[in-house]
């Protein structure tokens, strides 16, 4: 199913919401009754986005398997082993050859302006190494932020990163029609409202 389209938005929202009670259910059995803290919380709720995002998807690009693998190893540690069950047939389907840690990273690429054209062949030359260069270094960067991105070569590279910035669009969009529903104010009245 298409990234950006409104049924892989209805099954984000659906798995979110499952994985969100199965971890709220296993929290309130685990605990009697004790409150889960903040980090565990927010743990919770971004295990349950990314094994949601990983199962809509599918097994089809890299990144979901890499993202439902790493899931998966978190699963067999011990850590939020609940969440996961359907995640992990996405990737069972395919294998993933390189199993990256996703990373966030605050470090910035700058973008460069642009420069007059060099007037010899010898910096022409070194205009076009310093490009190359540049080349490399934003796609090891982008390497390091995309699940699954280590060992690709740059077009694949590229197209696995549009594909997980589309679905990472359709996530924030889910979860914050969630959020939207959540803190809407009740009816009182009993009857439904014309949304």
């Amino acid at each position: 199913m298409p990234a950006g389209s409104k049924k892989f938005r209805h099954a984000i929202l659906k798995n979110l919401l499952l994985g969100l009670i199965r971890k709220g259910g296993a929290a309130a059995a685990a605990s009697r009754g004790m409150m889960m803290s903040f980090h565990e919380r927010r743990s919770a709720i971004r295990h349950a986005a990314d094994a949601a995002l990983a199962t809509a998807r599918g097994a089809a690009p890299r990144w979901s398997r890499s993202l439902a693998a790493e899931l998966s190893q978190d699963r067999r540690s011990g850590r939020d082993a609940h969440l996961l069950r359907s995640a992990k047939s996405a990737a069972s389907s395919s294998e993933c050859r390189s199993q990256s840690k996703m990373t966030c990273s605050s470090k910035r690429i700058p973008r460069r302006t642009l420069r007059a054209r060099p007037k010899s062949k010898a910096t022409a030359k070194a205009a076009g190494v310093l490009a190359r260069v540049m080349v490399r270094k934003r796609a090891r960067a982008l390497r390091e932020i995309v699940p699954g991105g280590r060992g690709t070569d740059e077009c694949t590279l590229l197209g696995e990163t549009l594909d997980y910035a589309v679905s990472l669009k359709a996530q924030i969009e889910a979860m914050q029609l969630l959020l939207r529903t959540l803190q809407a104010p009740k009816n009182p009245s009993g009857k439904s409202s014309p949304y």
